[in-house]
């Protein structure tokens, strides 16, 4: 794949669910299962930041993604999605330093600019709030030049 873009996601989803009787974390795993149970072949994202900051691998780098029908940005734009929903809440401090290391390491892998990165509402023809009302564009703008320059 020759990657263009990067594209940021929320899940819009909580951060823990109740299973057999338990909470369990959403993760990579969980959102897959939820992908694939729509019929999808994966999960749509490449990477996924838990609100911890870790993040995990999703669908392998050499297929396209998944997770922005718009812009040909499935084929051109890696997908990252951060769990949890930035409509509702802020995203957390770790998660979103997370968020900023695996994207200057993606930039740098890729060779790419701070410019090619973009909100999932910011793609062009893209009619969604994602990654949320509460996301930090600004400071996570800030924090990408500050690592990357």
């Amino acid at each position: 794949m020759e990657w263009q873009k990067i594209v940021i996601h929320h899940a819009a989803s909580p951060t823990e669910v109740r299973r057999f009787g338990k909470q369990v974390p959403v993760n990579a795993a969980m959102i897959r299962e939820w992908h694939t149970t729509k019929g999808w072949s994966d999960i749509g994202y490449h990477f996924v930041i838990l609100p911890d900051g870790r993040c995990e691998a999703g669908r392998p780098l050499y297929r396209p993604g998944a997770h922005c029908n718009v812009g040909q940005r499935n084929f051109i734009g890696i997908g990252i999605c951060l769990v949890g929903n930035f409509s509702e809440t802020k995203v957390p401090d770790a998660q979103l330093a997370g968020l900023v290391k695996k994207v200057v390491q993606l930039l740098e892998a890729f060779k790419l600019g701070v410019g090619d990165v973009e909100l999932h509402r910011d793609v062009p023809g893209a009619a969604t709030e994602c990654p949320g009302k509460y996301f930090p564009e600004d400071i996570f703008k800030q924090e990408l030049e500050a690592r990357f320059s």
